[in-house]
């Protein structure tokens, strides 16, 4: 049998409807060169029995009590065996022709990058000031606001296994992440093309002042000089203008 080429990790906690929908939807891309990695939060017997219904199918299946979706998310990317690794939420849906499209000529995922960065879109029911569509963006951008997102992104095995999403990040641990990868200048290639369709009511969509202090944390990490002073009166300003987006 012929080695992944990509795995798919998927954290997951009492979202039955959104796991069966994701894996399907991979199911239907490539059953065979798609490695499907479920880690279970646990607490939801119907996601238990349909995942053991189905193990003949999924690669890798953990059901247990953890730490969160970074906890997940670590303990996933270590289970990969697949030359590059996809993180997606229960609900999250790859885009069939972009995949279709790699899968059909992998030759262009192999190349000396260490990421590819995709673009995203969200659907009609996104929450008030957030985009449609985030383009894929590995620059500067980063600096000021979360522009690049985990389902994305495709992860080399060694670059991710190698690194960890740091769990005292309990909201914006990926974005602590891609901005140090940025900041070290880690090689990536970019695509125009939408890679997923993400679910709404992600964990950094809840545009509560707590969010706002989790990125101050994680910016305080990275920045130096003027751009890490400038942060916290650049955070209030970006905290009140989606209060009144949202209204």
């Amino acid at each position: 049998m012929a080695p992944f080429l990509i795995s798919a990790v998927i954290p997951t906690k009492s979202n039955l409807d959104g796991l069966r929908t994701t894996i399907e939807a991979l199911w239907a891309i490539d059953s065979h060169r798609i490695e499907i990695i479920v880690v279970d939060g646990g607490g939801c017997g119907a996601t238990k029995a349909w995942l053991l219904a189905n193990q003949e199918r999924i690669h890798h299946i953990r059901s247990a009590a953890d730490g969160g979706v970074y906890p997940a998310m670590n303990y996933g990317k270590q289970c990969a065996s697949g030359a590059w690794v996809w993180f997606a939420g229960a609900g999250d849906l790859p885009e069939p022709s972009t995949w279709n499209a790699f899968l059909a000529e992998p030759v262009l995922l192999d190349t000396k990058c260490s990421l590819h960065v995709f673009g995203v879109e969200l659907g009609d029911d996104r929450e008030g000031g957030v985009p449609a569509r985030y383009p894929a963006r590995w620059d500067s951008s980063m600096l000021w606001r979360n522009t690049t997102h985990h389902q994305g992104l495709l992860y080399r095995r060694s670059l991710i296994q190698s690194h960890s999403f740091d769990p005292s990040f309990r909201v914006l641990a990926d974005y602590a992440l891609h901005l140090a990868l940025w900041a070290e200048g880690i090689d990536v290639s970019k695509h125009d093309k939408t890679w997923a369709h993400v679910t709404s009511g992600g964990l950094s969509r809840k545009f509560h002042m707590g969010l706002y202090r989790e990125e101050w944390q994680l910016k305080k990490n990275v920045l130096t000089g003027w751009i890490k002073w400038v942060q916290p009166v650049w955070l209030s300003g970006k905290y009140l203008a989606k209060r009144i987006l949202s209204r």
